[in-house]
């Protein structure tokens, strides 16, 4: 089916530099995705400490871990929707499942107007089955329009568009191989929430609370994005005709994850998959939250939460680009390598946080001492090394399942983002419960154990196939895992409906 609409002109300028119709596509997909993304990540960054300083105001309205234990059911509904929403898609295709799922995304944002418990865990409930739709469909809707030799270029284009940089449009449009350039233009919607968080606390002169007026401002302008999203995913073509052909059975696709379950690989794996879980967790809400908590520094207020978005958004960017600069520079720089750089990453942060946060600075406002004095400098500089850390630990995650199981990779993908998920989502239930220290030390053990699992994994399938096969930055792949985390990594074109 043809583009209509702004589709149209595209279509008509595409035409004249020889360029494919599926390009306004992809184009118009990469924007619906930075936008309804710019909303979301942005939220989940400042939730719990909106949540909480309603609770302290309003005790009978809102539990003060809201926040936490709505991301909780997030990740747990998402994690039993990923097995079901192929069902829908199959009733109404994958360009209205992704409209359907956008407004969902809509909707979350408009509760914080008037938010209450009931509302509140509904709507979270609800964001679980549209992340897991969301994802499912925009697997389905490239491949349908992707066409024989264009994967790679429309993949990285809808990923650089998706992630905020229509500066590099052009370039992206006429390169076959950028995964660079991709792994640049990661993040780039929390740059552009940062910027909000941060204009919206400066404007408001209101940086140590966050007042009712605050919240709204806050949610009114993310809104915005995610009603552009809707706009944009509704004015997509549709072409669902596309692809009625091969289909992969619902039953058969839930075979061959049952199958994979069985690989002792897999469940090596799924040890790195959990603590990458739990780390997702500390990642997108706890340790932003322990920010805004921990009132050691003066003056700081929310605006921390702001300049957080923007490290992190560099820390992103910059780990991905060296991994893939040495794995092309050095021979031999594969995964055991960027393992070895992860781990003193990994624990220099946990420890840095523990020796410069209080132990209750993940639940309330915390004036406590801690055993180093704390600065703007130290936190933002721990929110780096948390950001590359997670980098390099998706990097060999991605790479691990593309060169294991590249005959099985969407059933691969998919379960890793269900001990993803499902460890998520328990680490939100708890985080309420234990002090930050002790959930410090739990991460660490983690840490542990997927280092053990990795090296047992490394031993059993040799270096041939972990080292020799790819290096983990040729074949770096955009991972989106703030609350969006099911999007495929294979190339389109091998998707099935089942993330």
């Amino acid at each position: 089916m043809k583009g209509k609409g702004p589709s149209s002109l595209i279509n008509r300028v595409s035409a004249r530099f020889g360029l494919t119709r599926e390009l306004p596509s992809v184009i118009q997909l990469g924007l619906a995705f930075m936008f309804v993304f710019t909303g979301f990540d942005t939220q989940a960054y400042v939730t719990e400490t909106a949540l909480h300083s309603i609770a302290l105001k309003e005790p009978h309205r809102i539990d003060p871990h809201a926040g936490y234990y709505g991301l909780a059911i997030t990740y747990l509904t998402f994690t039993s929707s990923c097995f079901l929403t192929p069902l829908i898609l199959g009733w109404i295709g994958a360009k209205w499942s992704m409209f359907l799922a956008s407004l969902a995304y809509t909707a979350f944002m408009t509760t914080f107007v008037m938010v209450n418990s009931y509302m509140f865990y509904a709507m979270s409930a609800i964001m679980g089955f549209a992340a897991a739709l969301l994802w499912n469909a925009h697997g389905v809707y490239m491949r349908e329009i992707t066409t024989p030799g264009n994967a790679s270029r429309n993949s990285g284009l809808h990923w650089g568009l998706n992630f905020g940089s229509v500066s590099m449009l052009p370039v992206l449009v006429f390169v076959e191989s950028h995964s660079l350039i991709i792994n640049a233009l990661e993040n780039f919607s929390l740059l552009f929430g940062g910027i909000l968080l941060l204009l919206i606390f400066r404007g408001t002169g209101q940086s140590q609370v966050m007042s009712m007026e605050v919240i709204t401002y806050i949610f009114e302008g993310l809104s915005v994005f995610t009603i552009l999203s809707n706009v944009l995913f509704f004015l997509l073509p549709d072409f669902s005709e596309r692809s009625a052909a091969s289909k992969a059975s619902f039953r058969k696709t839930i075979g061959r994850i049952f199958m994979l379950l069985r690989d002792r690989r897999m469940l090596l794996l799924s040890a790195i998959f959990m603590y990458n879980g739990f780390v997702l967790s500390f990642y997108i809400s706890i340790y932003p939250s322990c920010l805004s908590f921990s009132k050691s520094l003066v003056g700081a207020g929310n605006e921390i939460i702001a300049y957080f978005a923007l490290v992190t958004s560099f820390g992103q960017i910059a780990g991905g680009f060296f991994v893939s600069f040495m794995s092309k520079k050095i021979y031999g720089f594969g995964y055991m390598p960027t393992m070895l750089m992860t781990i003193p990453i990994n624990l220099i942060t946990f420890a840095g946080i523990y020796i410069t946060f209080p132990s209750d600075a993940n639940t309330r406002s915390s004036l406590e001492p801690t055993m180093l004095a704390p600065s703007l400098l130290i936190w933002l500089f721990l929110g780096l090394l948390l950001a590359i850390g997670d980098s390099f630990w998706n990097t060999i995650r991605t790479a691990c399942l593309t060169a294991l199981y590249s005959k099985n990779s969407s059933q691969a993908f998919a379960l890793s983002k269900f001990f993803q998920s499902m460890m998520a989502c328990a680490s939100f239930f708890f985080t309420g419960s234990i002090s930050l220290h002790a959930e410090l030390l739990l991460l660490t053990v983690f840490l542990g154990f997927a280092c053990i699992a990795f090296t047992f994994l490394y031993r059993i399938t040799g270096t041939e196939q972990l080292d020799v096969h790819e290096n983990p930055g040729d074949i770096y792949t955009i991972e989106k895992d703030k609350v969006a985390p099911c999007e495929p990594q294979s190339s389109p074109a091998n998707i099935v409906e089942l993330c």
